[in-house]
């Protein structure tokens, strides 16, 4: 009897230690009155990109000394911000308006300068979203559903870039997946679930797996070659975490105009462990990004116009 109660203490003790583990989220920018939106952690956990109404402009959070800066104010560049590997710049497809025609094109922007590097013309037609390649050294973006590979200007260690499997993955320019192998030019591409359109797609850090949507449907993980394709029922904007193994992404519910609720959800690549973070009935949590060092995740409060951070255990 009394090795019972001993064990129950103990158990009881542990899940103690473990909620603990995960610190309560904190909240570091933003209010209703100054919305803040779409933020994106830095791969070393240093730094925090976000955007503000509209996409329009990037900020960048700097844990270090909790300051704020902004690097740009141009139109949607906020909407497809991407980290380099090496936590110094962003890579992103602003936008401006001649009448009622956009133009976009694809920019790196120096997040400690705010210098920005042109890549691209500004072009009439540009639907798909930039993404680094070999490290920091290129950047493409989807044309005619094979990549349009740019120079960044940018320089890359060997030691740096000698894990690259040299492959790029995409979403077509008609909603399926595409893989390059840069090495011999081959392109594959992959129609996961017959006659569906796949969207917002996210590679693993190794570059071995993917997530995605089915457009109306679920979220999906699969292997690079298309095999061990796994529903992982319903989801939304998903990014791995940094073991490659599990991802991060929302479940939300609406009304058919505006969201309702949301968390915050983890999950193994294979279906197993699914996990809600936040668990809360009074906020809307939505947009998370996880970096690649600590587990350290931000994601922002729909209803309050507002940011926040924790860690994981």
């Amino acid at each position: 009897m009394k090795m019972k109660i001993k064990m129950r203490i103990m158990i009881f003790f542990f899940s103690i230690i473990m909620v603990n583990a995960q610190t309560l989220p904190v909240k570091i920018a933003g209010s209703e009155e100054d919305i803040c939106m779409n933020p994106t952690i830095s791969p070393n956990g240093e730094l925090v990109a976000f955007t503000k109404a509209g996409y329009q402009g990037i900020w960048i959070f700097k844990f270090s000394d909790n300051s704020i800066n902004q690097i740009t104010d141009e139109i949607a560049a906020g909407f497809a911000m991407q980290w380099s590997p090496d936590s110094k710049f962003i890579l992103s497809r602003p936008a401006y308006y001649d009448g009622p025609i956009r133009y976009n094109a694809v920019k790196i922007y120096n997040v400690e300068t705010a210098e920005a590097v042109l890549l691209t013309d500004y072009r009439t037609k540009m639907p798909s979203l930039p993404q680094w390649s070999d490290y920091n050294e290129k950047a493409f973006i989807v044309t005619d559903n094979k990549p349009e590979i740019f120079s960044t200007g940018l320089t890359a260690s060997q030691q740096q870039k000698q894990n690259l499997p040299g492959i790029l993955v995409y979403i077509t320019n008609d909603d399926k997946i595409g893989v390059t192998n840069i090495a011999d030019n081959s392109n594959r591409i992959f129609e996961p679930i017959p006659g569906k359109k796949c969207m917002n797609l996210s590679l693993s850090p190794d570059m071995q797996r993917v997530a995605f949507e089915i457009y109306g449907g679920n979220l999906y993980s699969m292997k690079i070659d298309g095999t061990e394709l796994t529903d992982l029922g319903k989801g939304y904007r998903a990014k791995w975490m940094a073991d490659s193994q599990h991802l991060i992404y929302m479940i939300t519910e609406d009304d058919g105009y505006q969201f309702t609720s949301s968390d915050i959800y983890t999950i193994k690549f294979d279906g197993t462990e699914k996990r809600n973070i936040t668990n809360t009935t009074d906020k809307i949590e939505l947009s998370p990004s996880a970096s690649l060092i600590n587990n350290k995740i931000v994601f922002e409060v729909f209803d309050e116009g507002a940011i926040y951070f924790m860690n994981l255990d």
